[in-house]
């Protein structure tokens, strides 16, 4: 659960617009450093990912409460400029299909920007380590992993500083799994913890099997930065 799931005028406009702020001003970045770009093959392929992400995003782990996003596949195949535009239009179709708002729409593609962004570097560090395919999984899935606590940590501040009632952010089964109606920050957040790192192992064991697999039979579908040897 590393997303906002509240209702448009819940949280602080300072908290919603500078979430805005901040993911149009990555955004530009984005753009600007995708001009030297390789956009023939990068655009189409950040369009598939944004509809896999879409499609992924539906297959929820119920008890935990964790809906699998792929946003570390979508930074270590695209890279970070195409990877955070490409979770950007995720975050635009999954708000169409109901899941999110228009005030929310910057403070997700923060958060979610932070598995992507996030996820690229730690791939792009760990993987100078151990360049063979089995290698390159390895890296993958511990990226996926440590990309997605960030983004957690960072959801949690999130709702940390809007002094929100988590009650608002939790599904009825979450709560249930609380013992509590409305459970304080604390309790919130260690389920949020406790829960989501079982999510993050399972969505790491996908990703790298998935970044394994293309080292091995395509690694033309990873960025050049982090396939070639020095």
């Amino acid at each position: 659960m590393t997303h906002m799931m509240v209702p448009d005028g819940v949280l602080p406009p300072w908290l919603w617009i500078g979430g805005w702020l901040l993911a149009i001003a990555a955004l530009t970045l984005a753009l600007w450093s995708t001009r030297s770009g390789d956009s023939l093959r990068l655009i189409p392929l950040a369009g598939t990912m944004a509809a896999v992400m879409t499609i992924v995003m539906s297959l929820e782990i119920v008890p935990l409460g964790y809906e699998p996003h792929l946003t570390v596949l979508a930074g270590i195949v695209l890279g970070p400029a195409y990877g955070l535009l490409a979770t950007f239009v995720f975050n635009l179709l999954r708000m169409l299909l109901g899941d999110g708002s228009i005030t929310l729409l910057g403070l997700n593609t923060v958060v979610l920007g932070v598995e992507t962004v996030g996820g690229y570097l730690a791939f792009r560090a760990l993987r100078s380590l151990h360049r063979t395919p089995s290698g390159g999984g390895v890296a993958a899935a511990a990226a996926s992993i440590l990309a997605l606590a960030a983004a957690t940590f960072t959801f949690l501040g999130i709702v940390w500083l809007s002094s929100v009632d988590v009650s608002l952010l939790a599904e009825e089964d979450f709560l249930e799994q609380a013992g509590a109606d409305a459970p304080g920050f604390g309790i919130y957040a260690n389920l949020v913890l406790v829960l989501g790192a079982i999510g993050w192992v399972l969505e790491a064991v996908v990703v790298g099997t998935v970044v394994a697999f293309l080292c091995r039979v395509r690694p033309s579908l990873l960025p050049a930065a982090v396939t070639s040897r020095p």
